[in-house]
C-alpha cells in the first residue's frame, strides 16, 4: 500500500511540474524573437563597417604604389 501511495505521488508531482513549465514557452518565444531582432540590427550595422574596412585596405594598397613600407606607416 505504501508503494502505491509513493508511486501515485511521483506521478502527480511529474504531471504538476510539466504543467508549470508549459507557461514558459511564451517567455522563450519572446526571448528568441528579441535575440533575432538584436542579431539583425548587428548585421545591419556591421555590414557597412566591413565595407569601409575593405575599401580602406584597397585604397591603401592602390596608393602605396608597391611600396609596402607606406602601408605599414601611418
Amino acid at each position: 500500500m505504501k508503494k502505491l501511495i509513493v508511486f501515485i505521488s511521483i506521478i502527480v508531482l511529474v504531471l504538476a511540474l510539466s504543467m508549470a513549465f508549459a507557461k514558459d514557452v511564451k517567455l522563450v518565444t519572446t526571448l528568441n524573437k528579441s535575440l533575432e531582432n538584436i542579431k539583425s540590427w548587428i548585421i545591419k550595422l556591421s555590414t557597412p563597417a566591413a565595407a569601409v574596412a575593405v575599401g580602406t585596405g584597397v585604397f591603401m594598397k592602390k596608393f602605396s604604389f608597391g611600396d609596402e613600407e607606406r602601408i605599414v606607416k601611418r
